[in-house]
């Protein structure tokens, strides 16, 4: 018996040194996005044990179908060998993106103190590289420097918002490139941010204990079909 108990007592004191670890590890996210015309990019590289442990997340190209009133949205079977998988397309009404609205909303009037937590969390993230590149053009000189003016006002608005609720450690990169005689869509955004993993675990703690009611059957049918729907 006292074999059995010393056993058990080292068990959980390496749970429980592995779980310390975990929580002070700090987790690095890269957010790239391209657009070149017709050509689209979205991929999310998350890092961890000093880029010995990494994973990309390829995001769904969402284009608008001129032929119909819906959505189409183009991905890759699976994140490796993304040259050798075929592309999906799938299509979406303006009814089905209204109900997943709906029922995102819903979701989210469940959590008590939601905004709250996400602030929290977010004060915690660092940003450590901010780029954000653009070339606008519409081919006509005037309606060219009222969209490059836009384009200014927009990333100058989104920076301060994310200096507001993060802590933003780098300077900014920010440029737009107006072509007069010509008609161009192109911009080039990357983000990176580090949390340290325990303060992830921490906000979804927070979240749970917050929980109003016996909803946890809904959060698992919401997730449940928002899983499907991707595949």
């Amino acid at each position: 018996m006292l074999k059995i108990a010393c056993i058990i007592i080292v068990v959980l004191f390496l749970l429980l040194l592995l779980f310390l670890l975990l929580s002070i590890m700090k987790l690095s996210v890269t957010i790239f996005f391209q657009h070149a015309q017709d050509d689209d990019e979205c991929r999310i590289t998350i890092k961890t044990l000093f880029g010995l442990i990494r994973y990309t997340i390829h995001v769904p190209v969402i284009k608008v179908d001129k032929q119909s009133p819906s959505i189409i949205i183009t991905h890759k079977e699976t994140v490796k060998n993304l040259s050798e998988s075929p592309s999906k397309r799938s299509k979406y009404t303006l009814k089905d993106i209204i109900d997943t609205f709906e029922k995102t909303k819903n979701f989210a009037r469940h959590v008590v103190r939601l905004n709250e937590i996400v602030k929290k969390f977010f004060a915690r993230v660092s940003i450590t590289k901010f780029e954000w590149q653009s070339k606008i053009g519409t081919g006509d000189a005037a309606y060219t420097g009222m969209a490059a003016g836009l384009g200014w006002s927009l990333k100058y608005s989104i920076v301060a918002l994310f200096s507001k609720y993060m802590k933003l450690k780098t300077m900014p990169v920010l440029m737009i490139t107006p072509c007069f005689q010509q008609t161009v869509s192109e911009t080039k955004f990357v983000c990176m941010i580090h949390f340290r993993v325990g303060h992830a675990i921490l906000a979804g703690i927070r979240i749970v204990k917050y929980w109003r009611g016996n909803h946890l059957s809904e959060i698992k049918s919401f997730a449940t079909q928002q899983a499907n729907e991707s595949y």
